[in-house]
């Protein structure tokens, strides 16, 4: 039934536009809060399950006659999921690569001055391996790595539950 060519560009859309409306509220979130960890930041992960969901529930509904399988929910919900993790680990690279590499700097001797602080006396060479590691786990494209890594597993996670849930008729979900 995924044959035909209307229901992938419901997926790319979908997952193109969750992609963009995860990065806008990452770097708002970014912009506003200049803690490193915050509460705030775990509503990132609920706006990908909104898109998959979405996308899974349109094409049901508009392709596919309102029937669909275990398989091809997986499969739509995981694509859109996948599509915005690409999009979203592109603009961490974009952003902190050419608009705001300061901000990685800045959180690399953060995290020094806390490890420096936590260790005590540590020599100068155990000083210098630290800040080269931290200078690699905090590089934009290990970030941009780490984040497609991450939401891609969380795609996968969120595609199984709502399969299960969208390929059957739910009266609150479905109208």
């Amino acid at each position: 039934m995924l044959r035909s060519g209307k229901p992938w560009w419901t997926i790319v859309l979908t997952g193109i536009f969750t992609g963009l409306v995860l990065f806008t509220v990452y770097f708002l979130l970014m912009v506003q809060n200049n803690q490193i960890v915050s509460w705030m930041f775990a509503s990132i992960y609920l706006i990908p399950l909104i898109g998959m969901t979405y996308a899974s529930i349109r094409v049901k509904n508009r392709y596919l006659g309102g029937y669909m399988k275990f398989s091809e929910s997986f499969l739509i919900s995981w694509l859109t999921g996948f599509l915005s993790a690409v999009v979203y680990s592109i603009f961490i690279y974009f952003i902190f690569t050419f608009l705001n590499s300061n901000e990685l700097d800045y959180r690399a001797l953060l995290l020094e001055q806390f490890l420096q602080m936590q260790s005590g006396s540590i020599s100068i060479q155990e000083i210098h391996t630290m800040k080269s590691n931290i200078s690699q786990l905090l590089s934009a494209s290990y970030l941009a790595l780490l984040n497609l890594i991450f939401h891609s597993v969380l795609a996968t996670i969120y595609a199984f539950i709502i399969a299960i849930f969208v390929r059957r008729k739910i009266s609150l979900i479905e109208v």
